[in-house]
């Protein structure tokens, strides 16, 4: 059952029940996972089977305090949202621009007998923030995980400004993006440098991948058009400008066959950043 006073003006959160009654179609099954990662149906990356050090934060504060009110944007198949709502979060909002997604996180809930969560978690459909409306000083946190790299230099800044409006005072966003140092990604690097020095606010935004042999990282069916590549100033930057904090910050070597925990490096650049007054 969803709550009468939503944090989400629109669109309306999907029927869980209507979903549950939906015929099964054979599209509607999560991809298999792969290096500890599992492709999503609309070319934007991968929901990773092993969480990060960010999302442990993320989670680690919900047993501190179920009393929250929590939003994750681009959730995927819900493995993140479904271990904060078995931690008795008080109330989810779980996003992605991809119906199918949520209806596969739904229907998994159920299969695994977990009807009981249902009522904590509202799907909300949309691309944030263009499509998804927020009332202003509602959330507790957000999280977006590997979302951030598929925004540009032209819309960025809306997007963490709309996250800052929907946060209470002291509200915390927990934020994980690629870093321009990924292994295999090493072609941004060049001129990455010299952009840098030159003062470009993004030196690390790729505006073709196509260009890009990222194959070992990306297949075709995954790969992103654009990606916004971020080290730890540029990211800290972009949050300090619009108001926050950073309390914690992460840079970590992506996990793979060979690397099979999250460690210190450079693929990755995560931090903890709270809303000011």
């Amino acid at each position: 059952m969803q709550e009468t006073s939503s944090c989400v003006l629109k669109p309306k959160g999907l029927d869980i029940g209507q979903v549950l009654e939906e015929i099964p179609l054979r599209d509607l099954k999560i991809p298999e996972e792969a290096r500890y990662r599992v492709p999503t149906m609309n070319r934007h990356g991968y929901m990773f089977t092993k969480f990060d050090p960010v999302t442990n934060r993320w989670l680690e504060s919900i047993r501190k305090n179920r009393d929250q009110v929590l939003f994750e944007v681009g959730g995927a198949y819900g493995n993140v949202a479904t271990a904060a709502l078995e931690k008795g979060v008080k109330k989810y909002y779980l996003n992605d621009f991809e119906e199918k997604h949520l209806k596969i996180f739904a229907r998994q809930l159920k299969q695994n007998k977990k009807e009981h969560l249902f009522s904590s978690v509202e799907l909300i459909v949309g691309r944030c923030p263009d499509e998804v409306m927020l009332k202003d000083n509602c959330l507790d946190a957000i999280l977006a995980n590997k979302v951030l790299l598929f925004f540009t230099p032209d819309n960025i800044d809306f997007f963490v400004a709309w996250m800052r409006n929907g946060l209470k005072i002291g509200g915390c966003v927990y934020i994980f993006t690629i870093n321009p140092f990924y292994k295999g990604h090493e072609e941004i690097l060049t001129g990455y440098e010299k952009r840098k020095k030159d003062g470009v606010r993004f030196p690390g935004w790729c505006y073709s991948c196509e260009k890009m042999d990222v194959s070992k990282v990306y297949n075709p069916q995954v790969r992103p058009e654009t990606i916004l590549y971020m080290e730890m100033s540029t990211l800290k930057e972009l949050f300090q400008r619009h108001g926050f904090q950073i309390v914690e910050e992460f840079e970590l070597a992506i996990i793979n066959e060979e690397n099979t925990e999250w460690r210190s490096g450079k693929d990755m650049a995560g931090i903890i950043a709270k809303k000011l007054a």
